[in-house]
């Protein structure tokens, strides 16, 4: 059943994103050849900077939907006249929010996709990209020839995992303070943004109380290459991790534990 969900929410969130999506690729040549051209007529100069606009604005649009669309969906589907129908399907309140989530998940990489590729193509020629190479063939040889082999790929794979965890991580604060919003008032946007402040509040604190001692161990650590990533990878992404595990945790169990039991759609 999770995956008829997922499929479903997909078709539902594609009528946004892909048009977005296909704005902005085609913008991207359009926008480098216009610029290459240079040398326009005085009637015609204005040419470059809408078309210069409409591409910046597209890329932002691309970056803002993987949020804005994100919670509108949620919330239209989950606490609005949309979700009596939903709540009434065979499916526990888990597998809704996990659909949600995976399939927000999949837009956000896409988004950022999507912005890499246009911005690639906007400005690399061959000689950027080879000259991009050569830098990151030097840090990488730097990085081999002065940093612990073990040490690196231990960062490396921290360094994904908070990634990944982050892309799940900002869906989740969205979800839960829309669950906390149809609860704490009547009007359910304006309890919602107190339930987003309520969470950020929290976290702030919670955060600040557990970088103290990180900070304190990090003032100790040499300045050298090896302690640097030692520090990172052995205290500080675990740390991290941890923390946006626990964090997960607690905000998908508020978000269940309320759509189980708290649900009020009037």
């Amino acid at each position: 059943m999770l995956g008829k969900l997922i499929k479903h929410e997909l078709k539902a969130t594609a009528r946004y994103f892909l048009p977005l999506f296909l704005i902005a690729i085609v913008l991207t040549p359009i926008t480098r050849f216009t610029l290459w051209i240079g040398n326009y007529p005085k009637i015609l100069q204005f040419i470059p900077t809408v078309i210069v606009f409409v591409y910046v604005a597209s890329l932002i649009m691309v970056a803002s939907a993987s949020i804005l669309l994100i919670i509108y969906r949620f919330y239209k589907s989950m606490v609005t006249d949309e979700g009596y129908l939903m709540h009434t399907l065979p499916v526990s309140s888990e597998s809704h929010i996990l659909s949600k989530l995976i399939v927000a998940s999949i837009w956000t990489v896409s988004s950022w996709l999507v912005i890499f590729i246009s911005i690639f193509g906007m400005f690399f020629t061959p000689d950027h990209l080879a000259l991009l190479i050569d830098k990151l063939s030097y840090a990488w040889f730097y990085v081999n020839t002065t940093i612990n082999s073990s040490l690196m790929a231990l960062f490396i794979i921290e360094t994904i995992f908070i990634v990944i965890l982050g892309i799940f991580t900002a869906p989740l604060i969205y979800y839960a303070s829309i669950a906390i919003g149809q609860v704490i008032s009547k009007n359910k946007i304006l309890g919602s943004i107190i339930g987003f402040f309520i969470i950020q509040v929290v976290s702030q604190i919670v955060s600040v109380v557990l970088m103290v001692p990180v900070g304190f161990y990090g003032d100790r650590v040499s300045e050298s290459a090896n302690s640097m990533f030692s520090f990172f990878a052995n205290f500080f992404f675990p740390i991290t991790i941890l923390l946006a595990v626990f964090t997960q945790i607690i905000l998908f169990g508020i978000t269940d534990y309320i759509f189980k039991k708290k649900l009020n759609l009037e």
